[in-house]
Order: structure tokens, then C-alpha cells, then sequence
């Protein structure tokens, strides 16, 4: 059990300073990380908006221009995470937030 809870913690510092690397404008930001005992808190960038899995159900029907200029906010922003040999491997329409 000590091992898995040393691997989950290096498993998060090796996110954060993923995280760290990465400026970008459809990248959410990493300001700051504190630590508090068992506890990691992350300060990560304010954004206003919606998940996109909401905005589509709210939505209903997106014209093609629309969806191009959604779908190509997600591969600029898949661009530099590869580029840094990152993979989001839990990418879907509820992991992604637009601004308003």
C-alpha cells in the first residue's frame, strides 16, 4: 500500500510539471501548487464558461463552421501537448471547457 501511495504522489508531481511546461491559450494554466500535509492544491486558471458536452446538448445542432472552429481549438491545443510529449488520455466533450 506504501508503494501505490508513493507512485500516485511522483505520478502527480510528474502531471504538474507536465502542466508547468505548457503555455498555451487552449491550455487550461497551472499558477501555483501548495502542499498541506496529505493535500495538493492546484491554482489553475479562472475560466467562464461551459463543458462542451453541455453547450452541445444545449445546442442541438452545430453549423459546420462552427464545429471546424471548436474542433480547431481542441487540435491546436492537442498540437503542443504532443509536441511536449504529452497525451490527454481522457479526452471528451466534458473535459473541455469553452470561455464565453
Amino acid at each position: 500500500m506504501f508503494k501505490d501511495n508513493i507512485k500516485s504522489i511522483l505520478s502527480i508531481h510528474d502531471e504538474i510539471n507536465l502542466l508547468r511546461k505548457i503555455r498555451h491559450p487552449n491550455v487550461l494554466q497551472l499558477y501555483e501548487i501548495f502542499e498541506s500535509g496529505n493535500n495538493i492544491h492546484l491554482i489553475l486558471e479562472h475560466l467562464n464558461g461551459k463543458e462542451l458536452f453541455d453547450q452541445i446538448k444545449e445546442r442541438g445542432i452545430y453549423r459546420e463552421k462552427d464545429a471546424a472552429s471548436i474542433l480547431r481549438c481542441i487540435l491546436n491545443a492537442l498540437v503542443v501537448l504532443h509536441s511536449n510529449n504529452i497525451v490527454h488520455r481522457d479526452l471528451k466533450p466534458e473535459n473541455l471547457i469553452f470561455r464565453d
